[in-house]
């Protein structure tokens, strides 16, 4: 295929792997559902209504046909497989946002560099083209590898007699910039974005690097969860040093909270997801503050020093025993 003759809709075929043949019609009668159930499953990946035209391809269509088959086979029932349909658009399309972005920033910069011979759409195609196949196969490792972690995890909750499986307790940590929406005003785009990539970076390295897990990120905050407070408050302690105190990026607060929460849709819910948040809006800069149920299972931790400080009024949830954590030198 030459450069020439290159239209966006063979960029789309070579993404979808097939062409628009099929209308929800056609789909729900091929793998006997109701419209408004294709139409469901559709929303729930992330997509919007696309009416009677011929939206849908081959692989849409097997696709939605194993969901069926895995609730007819009573594998999971229809609710359950809403969800997991749900959560698996809410993740890929994270991922193609932030795919996308990184390869438009490569094209741009090839073709203001005049290194590329071909046009956008051109450069486009045919690095596609090389990275389909090995992202495809590198999506599918870490989904499976992540897959074994989180299952090892929920079996050794198991193993402690700890129920329900998904309301465990944890403990978990919000950290975010301080004065980012001022300091953004300030910057130009491109500065603004290698702040918040760098800043994601940085957060990832340390939470994963310490044992905890990324449920979200939100520009200039973090979400995120470890399974007992010495690993929290590792983190936070690191956050501050990495972040909070090099030069190159804006101070930071960290607050954790330590209690049952509840896991859905790979985000945590419950008091302690809610305390934590209200415990970065009293931190000090470059701080980590966390609450009593935090403290009490730090006491006997060798690697930090707690400071207790006086009970904070927290929005929502009246006065709460708060403490300072640092390194212990």
């Amino acid at each position: 295929m030459t450069r020439d003759r290159l239209t966006p809709d063979d960029m789309e075929r070579l993404l979808l792997g097939a062409s628009r043949r099929y209308t929800r019609e056609q789909v729900a009668e091929a793998v006997g559902l109701t419209v408004a159930e294709v139409d469901k499953y559709w929303r729930a990946l992330g997509f919007p209504d696309v009416g009677g035209e011929a939206a849908f391809t081959v692989w849409d269509l097997e696709a939605l046909r194993a969901v069926v088959d895995l609730v007819e086979s009573k594998v999971v029932n229809d609710a359950t497989a809403v969800q997991m349909v749900r959560a698996l658009g809410r993740m890929t399309g994270r991922l193609a946002e932030w795919h996308v972005e990184t390869l438009a920033e490569i094209i741009e910069e090839s073709v203001a560099n005049g290194e590329s011979r071909h046009s956008r759409l051109g450069s486009a195609y045919r690095m596609a083209q090389q990275l389909l196949p090995e992202f495809e196969r590198l999506l599918i490792y870490a989904w499976r590898r992540k897959l074994a972690s989180s299952v090892n995890r929920l079996m050794a909750i198991a193993e402690m007699g700890e129920a329900p499986l998904l309301a465990a307790p944890a403990s978990v940590g919000f950290a975010d910039l301080v004065s980012f929406t001022r300091l953004s005003r300030g910057l130009s785009v491109e500065a603004l974005g290698k702040l918040v990539e760098e800043f994601e970076a940085t957060t990832n390295d340390v939470i994963f690097g310490q044992g905890g897990r990324v449920v979200k990120t939100l520009g200039d905050e973090v979400v995120f969860v470890a399974d007992d407070a010495r690993i929290a408050a590792n983190i936070g302690c690191q956050l501050v040093e990495q972040i909070g105190l090099n030069p190159a990026l804006p101070d930071i607060r960290v607050g954790i909270a330590t209690g049952p929460v509840v896991a859905r849709l790979g985000d945590v819910f419950g008091t302690p997801t809610n305390l934590a948040a209200r415990l970065t809006t009293v931190a000090e800069r470059n701080s980590v503050l966390v609450d009593m149920a935090t403290a009490m299972a730090l006491e006997n931790e060798p690697s930090v020093a707690l400071r207790a400080l006086p009970p904070t009024m927290v929005r929502g949830l009246g006065a709460v025993e708060v403490y300072s954590v640092s390194p212990r030198p």
